[in-house]
Order: structure tokens, then C-alpha cells, then sequence
């Protein structure tokens, strides 16, 4: 498929921002969105948009523009997110409510847009950033992760529904990437997890000691873009790409789920019963 037109959200930094710088030097026309539109302005692309996926307007006027001027848009590339930690029972439904407007109703308000360009042309590509944890669920990230178990639910449908029109689905799933997105989960998520009258206190004590250790092997956004580059060019891409997921987590996924439950059991030192 010759691919020309590259719409990507969220481009105000880690993966987006270097998917952008990627495919500029690519020589693909690419058009970075965010929703702060001033965080854009060093990138050197064809074209920069405010654009915040929880706003219908915003996603249905950015799509017209880009069509206007370049008639057509031959890749979609879902990369805005939003992360929020705590148990379950700690996190307010509100910031559970904005998590799921941002990395799932803002995928598929871009889908609503794009996708009836990308059929009228016959062709087209959505490639999705998914994540590891939509795949393998830790304690204090379980509605995170929800919100990317719904993106593999929607990219296994879209997959066949989109087919017929000549349009792709491909969904990336990163393990952990070092880049701002985590810093700033990590500021959303200070509240909860500080909170010294949670009855999980001792679990988010153990949650970030492990979360510091593994954030010193992480790789960087540059290894998810090259990924993203080979999907948009590969004649016949897979469904999924898993990326910077160690071996470990590669067996761990494989596990049942009493063996997963253990294993996490100890590393965030979980007993079976209250002390």
C-alpha cells in the first residue's frame, strides 16, 4: 500500500512526538494533533492541529481540514492517552470516566471520522496504540488496563468489518516505554496512591518500589515509532505487535491465572489475609 497521509494523535511528546519526527524523515506527509496545540510547535511535520479526542467537534473539524488540504487520509494513528493508578476501589469513577473517554470513545470518535474517507479511497490503515496492559493486569493498574482490553475487543472487530473496504487494523501493544506519559500518570495518580488512609496503602508502597525498578530497564519511544513505521509499511501487517515486552512477561503471559495471581502475589508481597 502506498502510504502518504499520516494522522496521529496525541504527538505532544514520547511516542507520538517521535512517530512524527519518524515518519517526516520517512518522507510520509504527516499531520501531529494534541491537545495542546503549543507543544507542537518544534515539530517539523506538514501540518500541526489542536485536537482533543474528547471533543466531537474538534475531531470532526481536524478530519475536514487535513481532507481539504490533502485530499485523503491513507493512515490513522490512535497514540492519545490518558493514565490514571489506584485500586479499583480507590479511584474515583469520574477519573475512571475520563480515562475511558480519552483512550477508548477517543479512538472511536477518530474512527467515525476517518473511516468514511478511508473507505470512500478503498484503502486505509488504523493502527491503534494498545499497550502490554491489555494483555497482563497488575493490581493498582486494573482500570488502565480496562481501558485497553477494550482496544483489543474494538481492533479484533474492526479487523473484519473494516476489511471489505480495503482498510487495515493494527494494534501495537508496548510494555513499558520510557517517555513523559508515564511521568504524568504518575502525577495524576499521587493523590491515590499517597493517600495514608487507604486501606491499600502497603500494596501502593510495594507497587511503586517495583514500578522504579522496572522503569530502570525501560526502552524508549523510539523502538514503539519503528515498530509503528514497519506496520504502515508492510504489505500484509500482522494484527498485533508486541514491543519492548521482556521474556519474562512474555512467559507470564502464557500463564493460568492462579500462576499469574501468585507470582504477583508475591512481588507486591500480598498475603491471603489482612494483618
Amino acid at each position: 500500500m502506498t502510504t502518504n497521509i499520516v494522522l496521529i494523535t496525541g504527538c505532544s511528546s514520547g511516542i507520538g512526538y517521535e512517530l512524527a519526527q519518524r515518519l517526516t524523515r520517512a518522507n510520509y506527509t504527516v499531520i501531529a494533533t494534541a491537545r495542546h496545540h503549543e507543544q507542537l510547535s518544534d515539530l517539523n511535520v506538514a501540518l500541526q492541529l489542536p485536537l482533543d479526542v474528547t471533543d466531537p467537534t474538534a475531531v470532526a473539524n481536524a478530519t475536514l481540514e487535513i481532507v481539504h488540504r490533502f485530499g485523503r487520509i491513507d493512515v490513522l494513528v490512535n497514540n492519545a492517552g490518558y493514565a490514571v493508578r489506584g485500586a479499583v476501589e480507590d479511584i474515583p469513577v469520574e477519573q475512571v470516566q475520563h480515562m475511558f473517554d480519552v483512550n477508548v470513545y477517543g479512538v472511536m470518535r477518530m474512527i467515525r471520522a476517518v473511516v468514511p474517507h478511508m473507505r470512500r479511497q478503498k484503502s486505509g490503515r488504523v493502527i491503534t496504540i494498545g499497550s502490554l496492559a491489555g494483555k497482563l493486569v497488575l493490581p493498582v493498574n486494573g482500570t488502565y488496563s480496562a481501558t485497553k482490553f477494550a482496544l483489543e475487543a474494538l481492533s479484533d472487530a474492526m479487523r473484519v468489518e473494516l476489511a471489505p473496504f480495503g482498510i487495515q487494523v493494527v494494534l501495537i501493544e508496548p510494555g513499558n516505554i520510557r517517555s513523559n506519559f508515564m511521568t504524568t500518570a504518575q502525577a495524576n495518580s499521587q493523590e491515590i496512591l499517597s493517600d495514608p488512609d487507604s486501606p491499600y496503602q502497603a500494596l501502593y508502597q510495594h507497587y511503586l518500589r517495583v514500578m522504579t525498578t522496572m522503569r530502570k530497564r525501560e526502552s524508549g519511544p523510539e523502538i514503539v515509532s519503528q515498530v509503528v513505521q514497519q506496520a504502515i509499511e508492510a504489505s500484509n501487517p500482522k494484527a498485533r505487535y508486541l514491543v519492548a515486552v521482556p521474556f519474562s512477561q512474555r512467559v507470564v503471559l502464557r500463564l493460568g491465572d492462579k500462576a499469574r495471581d501468585g507470582i504477583f502475589r508475591r512481588m507486591f508481597k500480598i498475603g491471603s489475609t489482612p494483618e
